[in-house]
């Protein structure tokens, strides 16, 4: 544990290290290289005259030899009629002249073979995280990798994309052309990347890397490459979502699919939650505005109901939740068909205006509301609109959250704090908390995992093992690479054990859908699978059948058949598959029977 908590600091500062030189050290040398180079020559050169028309005195020899006495010194030659002592400025001048002229070579050798050298470079990596697409979403994943210490490659089709040099900058790998090709994916090397990352600004595009990663990994061994799609559009989001859990995948792929709308509003909700613990502690029922149903104000819309009830579902105390859209009618017709138990948990109002309408602005609507959250599409009506029921709101306790696409001007200002006249005005900036690392630990394999390993963890500690005689009894943060990718094996063949009973996993529609029971016959068959896959993996993995668990020399007696499997065990197996539709659920998921 020691020495695990010491790798993880040595990485910090390693990274805190390499932070610096590229946002300090590296920043100042691009902005200053020549000059300084330049200066270092002049200096070369003046301090090498000086030296020769000192040591030359007398000896009739004109200014035209001192300096081409000099000028000789850029390529390692000395005048050979020159014996110690040599005067220090001599001495200076035949150090400083050659480095300035090796520098300047190499630096012009590194421009005329770039690409061959970026090549090398791209022959060389290993476990590298591939960005397709820059454009905003992409920088800011590219900056913040970076910021972590990972290698990382950008793919990129337009040339005159101003962010391609500020990444070259910073220390990515820039490929240009175009990512959903399948001759740029390998040119990536993505064979040999960890994870993939498609945020071109076409969901056809993102979808297309996530098609040819499949046939480029092929028969990969060891960790699977993780491939993050971003999707924009709902609809198309839902469906492909259904492929990240299909029993009939490729075993060195593991497909997450994402959409910031959706994150960010679970993000949201968690800075900026609808019930604080002063309203609580006071008696105050929370009433939320949602103004704009945009993709992001419907994920808000969604996500805060889904809270609402996971928290008060058993009172029957309903969200007092006011939508405010043009279009409010249509998407409450929208959710009725989706998300049928959505007014039965909220207590809904809905007003069909726009911000641009006089009753917007008299804002009546804000009686009793103590949340108010403003999706808008566009960053400036956002921020107007929360402006407006700023001012309108004074003498009330509303907090307005502002949800704006990017942290610039106001948004950022008000983002750090609650300044002066702004009080409980706050800006929510999606991308900046969408895009960066937090994204990758956060997909449906990985949640599933988390899940996986915190029940094994309760159910070991309930037997009397701990942390010291059982390695894997630890939080997930500082478990072990090897038994992190165990877990998310187990996550993926959630899919192929209930293929075999004749079930199937779909979004989450059904928000009863943890309530979904398995009969004893499933169960078995389901628990049966699971051991199988488990004891395959350990026995791949090199462990052994023990009389005693033992992690250093790998023995374990559960490694024989289910038959011989103790009744412990097989206790433990049933269990976990009968709270698979719990898991599910908890990561956005619901069993349903096929047929």
């Amino acid at each position: 544990m020691n020495a695990l908590s010491d790798g993880r600091r040595l990485r910090r500062l390693c990274g805190r290290a390499r932070a610096f030189w590229r946002d300090s050290v590296r920043r100042w040398w691009h902005d200053y290289e020549w000059p300084v180079v330049g200066a270092l020559a002049v200096a070369a050169l003046g301090f090498g005259c000086i030296g020769y028309a000192r040591h030359f005195a007398g000896n009739g020899r004109s200014a035209w030899d001192v300096l081409y006495a000099t000028l000789q010194l850029y390529i390692l030659q000395m005048d050979s009629s020159v014996q110690p002592p040599v005067a220090w400025e001599l001495n200076l001048a035949r150090f400083l002249a050659p480095v300035v002229a090796g520098y300047t070579a190499v630096q012009a050798l590194a421009e005329l073979f770039a690409e061959q050298l970026q090549s090398l470079r791209l022959r060389l990596l290993r476990n590298h995280i591939v960005i397709c697409g820059l454009g905003r979403k992409g920088l800011l994943l590219t900056h913040s990798f970076l910021e972590c210490g990972e290698r990382v490659v950008v793919i990129e089709q337009d040339e005159g994309n101003g962010m391609l040099q500020q990444c070259r900058d910073e220390g990515a790998i820039v490929v240009m052309g175009n990512a959903s090709e399948r001759g740029m994916l390998r040119k990536a090397r993505i064979h040999r990347a960890r994870y993939v990352v498609a945020v071109c600004g076409d969901d056809g595009a993102n979808a297309e890397v996530g098609a040819y990663a499949r046939e480029i990994v092929g028969r990969r061994r060891g960790r699977p490459l993780t491939c993050l799609i971003h999707i924009v559009d709902p609809e198309l989001y839902l469906l492909l979502r259904e492929q990240e859990m299909a029993a009939e995948r490729v075993l060195a792929l593991r497909l997450e699919f994402f959409n910031v709308f959706d994150i960010g509003a679970r993000r949201l909700l968690n800075e900026h939650p609808i019930f604080s613990e002063a309203c609580e502690a006071c008696g105050v029922r929370p009433h939320i505005l949602v103004v704009g149903l945009g993709q992001m104000g419907q994920s808000v819309v969604v996500h805060a109901a889904k809270g609402w009830r996971a928290r008060h579902g058993e009172t029957g105390e309903r969200l007092r939740l006011t939508v405010l859209d043009p279009a409010a009618e249509e998407k409450r017709e929208l959710w009725r068909l989706r998300y049928p138990q959505l007014e039965t948990v909220c207590e809904l109002q809905v007003l069909p205006m726009g911000t641009a309408a006089p009753q917007f602005h008299r804002a009546e609507f804000l009686r009793g509301v103590t949340t108010a959250y403003v999706c808008l599409d566009d960053d400036f009506d956002s921020l107007s609109a929360a402006l407006s029921l700023h001012g309108k709101a004074r003498g009330r306790d509303v907090t307005i959250v502002a949800c704006m696409t990017g942290e610039a001007g106001l948004a950022g200002f008000l983002h750090g704090g609650d300044p002066g006249g702004f009080r409980n005005l706050r800006a929510f900036s999606l991308l900046e908390r969408t895009c960066n690392p937090d994204l990758l630990p956060g997909g449906t394999h990985e949640s599933l995992a988390r899940l996986l390993h915190e029940a094994y963890v309760q159910h070991r500690c309930a037997l009397g093992e701990t942390p010291e005689t059982n390695a894997a009894l630890v939080p997930w943060d500082e478990l072990p690479e090897d038994l992190k990718e165990s877990n998310r094996l187990a996550a993926d063949h959630i899919g192929v054990k209930l293929e075999a009973i004749g079930c199937g996993i779909a979004p989450l529609m059904d928000w009863d859908a943890e309530s979904f029971r398995f009969t004893d016959a499933e169960v078995e068959t389901m628990a049966r699978l699971e051991h199988e896959r488990y004891m395959a993996e350990r026995l791949l993995e090199g462990w052994s059948w023990g009389l005693a668990r033992d992690d250093r020399e790998k023995r374990n007696p559960d490694l024989v058949c289910w038959e011989r499997l103790p009744d412990g065990a097989k206790a433990y197996n049933r269990d976990v598959v009968r709270r698979l539709p719990v898991f599910l659920a908890r990561a956005g998921f619901q069993v349903y029977r096929s047929g």
